[in-house]
């Protein structure tokens, strides 16, 4: 039944990155000329990143969201911030794994968006339960 809040996660992680890649593609830019370029790149690269590149996040995080979703959630909204918060962490150590031996940020800012999005999920949830109660 909570599944239908993952949307804010996927939400919140996509506008992370790509403010992320349009950040980068402007910290490129050397003249004033370059602007324009710059952010057509910033915005064109970014959603392609997001998509084709970062295709092995989207399945395994939807994926292990998925999984965690029918484990720890449930009808009562005791402990729910914690459990979202366990989620997270579960979630997002691969990614900041890679992201150390890799030595790129890409994944530490769609992991940052992801918490930030747990955070208005737990909010939907609320309501969710609320409305059932």
């Amino acid at each position: 039944m909570f599944f239908r809040t993952n949307w804010i996660n996927l939400l919140g992680i996509f506008t992370a990155v790509y403010i992320y890649g349009i950040i980068v593609a402007l910290s490129q830019v050397s003249t004033f000329n370059d602007l324009g370029n710059s952010l057509m790149w910033g915005f064109l690269g970014s959603f392609i990143g997001i998509i084709v590149f970062g295709f092995y996040f989207w399945l395994v995080f939807i994926t292990i969201m998925f999984i965690l979703d029918l484990i720890l959630l449930n009808m009562n909204r005791k402990y729910l911030l914690r459990k979202l918060f366990l989620e997270w962490i579960i979630v997002s150590s691969p990614f900041i794994y890679s992201d150390i031996k890799n030595n790129t940020w890409v994944f530490s800012v769609a992991v940052a968006g992801f918490l930030i999005a747990q955070w208005y999920r737990a909010k939907a949830i609320g309501k969710i339960i609320a409305w059932y109660e």
